[in-house]
């Protein structure tokens, strides 16, 4: 808090410095101004008064009541006198105005800085900057205690609870805030009231696949490491709208193994594994649930063959042939793809193979996909498309030969389907 109320008084005396410097330069004009004229009428005033009493001693002189060394005396001293007035007048009138000026910019100042401190606390967010301070302190020493080999004190992580607790008695609607308290809350393992925060977040963001992925895992470990309908629902929101949530994707593959579904288990944590990296902390924990779950897949009876053909998910068989007529190298290139109906452009699944070799049967399955995101498990219409490339590139090119077929229904389908090549692209 320190740092904010010197921010805030170095703020104030920049303030009043844009305050001060015109009225500094106004005052000084106001004072001018007035100075040249009053000093002007006490001038004109004792001039009047001194052409009197000069009068008044040449009459004398004239009536022969003085002589000639008593008038020059007497003129010599009203002459003094007034030389006397004007510097008295000169010295007394900037003095004043002086006083007048600096009760006024004391005035001022004073309703500057109390105006400024009446309306921060009516607008500012003091509490604000302390709850982000204490939350900075805490990341700060908990990543020296975790480099020193200490596990970090959950005094601290109660303490910004606190705070932040405090500042939504006030701000009940701050979505970060009880963002905050959620992670915090399950960094206590206090996850009943983690679920509770998280719900909090969610009827503010209620399509947030990030916030549904976590609320789903807090349950998870509140509930004592079991998944149940309500979880799976969240799952399922979360892996629709985002396919590689990798939170989500672990969740579904618990799920699976519960229900001794090895088999989908399998592919959802292999499918962490591609998206986090063998090598990782992550990775290395899920390659022994996988071998676990395909140990306990032997078991019932499971094959090999079974466990590789799962493996690769959704498959089609594509027999390609040309048709008559077609003029195209042997050795030319040829793509076999799939790609979402009436949809995106990216192939779901993609292979290729040479014109010699037509026809043949090519196999599209999920392993082909360019994306984990986009492949042949996200739609179950198709359009499958084989092209015969005159420069060996998958994009299509005035020239190229190709044949499609869609849309196909990849949950009514024969296993596999035909299509000839037999027009040119324009």
């Amino acid at each position: 808090m320190m740092s904010l109320w010197l921010g805030a008084s170095l703020l104030c005396v920049i303030a009043l410095g844009f305050v001060f410097w015109p009225l500094l330069w106004q005052r000084k004009a106001v004072t001018a101004a007035a100075l040249v004229t009053e000093v002007n009428a006490r001038l004109d005033e004792n001039i009047r008064l001194f052409r009197e009493h000069i009068g008044e001693l040449d009459t004398q002189l004239a009536d022969g009541r003085i002589d000639q060394v008593q008038y020059d005396q007497l003129k010599l001293e009203q002459e003094r006198t007034l030389l006397e007035d004007e510097a008295s007048v000169r010295a007394s009138l900037p003095s004043a105005a002086g006083k007048f000026g600096l009760k006024t910019l004391f005035v001022v100042a004073v309703a500057v800085v109390a105006g400024a401190w009446l309306l921060y606390q009516h607008l500012g967010s003091s509490a604000d900057v302390e709850v982000r301070q204490a939350q900075e302190l805490k990341q700060q020493l908990d990543a020296e205690d975790i480099k020193a080999g200490r596990n970090p004190d959950p005094v601290r992580t109660r303490e910004v609870n606190r705070l932040i607790e405090a500042r939504l008695a006030d701000v009940p609607d701050h979505l970060q805030y009880w963002f905050f308290l959620a992670r915090n809350y399950m960094e206590l393992n206090e996850f009943d009231k983690a679920v509770g925060a998280y719900q909090q977040v969610l009827e503010r963001d209620k399509e947030s696949p990030m916030v549904m992925a976590e609320l789903a895992q807090a349950m998870f470990l509140r509930d004592g490491r079991k998944t149940n309908p309500a979880i799976n629902d969240l799952v399922a929101k979360v892996l629709k709208a985002e396919p590689d949530n990798t939170m989500a994707l672990g969740m579904a593959g618990i799920d699976a193994f519960s229900k001794k579904d090895y088999i989908n288990a399998i592919k959802h944590w292999e499918r962490v594994v591609k998206l986090v990296g063998a090598e990782s902390p992550a990775g290395q924990s899920l390659a022994s649930g996988i071998e676990h779950a395909a140990t306990l897949f032997f078991n019932d009876g499971g094959t090999l063959e079974q466990l590789e053909a799962s493996r690769k998910g959704r498959q089609i068989g594509v027999m390609v042939k040309l048709a008559d007529g077609v003029e195209v190298g042997q050795d030319q290139v040829v793509f076999v793809y799939a790609r979402a109906y009436q949809g995106a452009k990216m192939p779901l699944a993609i292979d290729r193979v040479k014109v010699s070799e037509l026809p043949r049967v090519v196999l599209l399955n999920e392993s082909m996909a360019m994306t984990p995101a986009m492949s042949l498990a996200a739609f179950d219409k198709i359009e499958l498309v084989a092209r015969v490339s005159s420069d060996g590139t998958a994009a299509a090119k005035t020239g190229d030969w190709e044949g499609s077929l869609g849309p196909v229904d990849l949950t009514a389908s024969a296993p596999v389907v035909d299509i000839t090549i037999d027009r040119q692209v324009k």
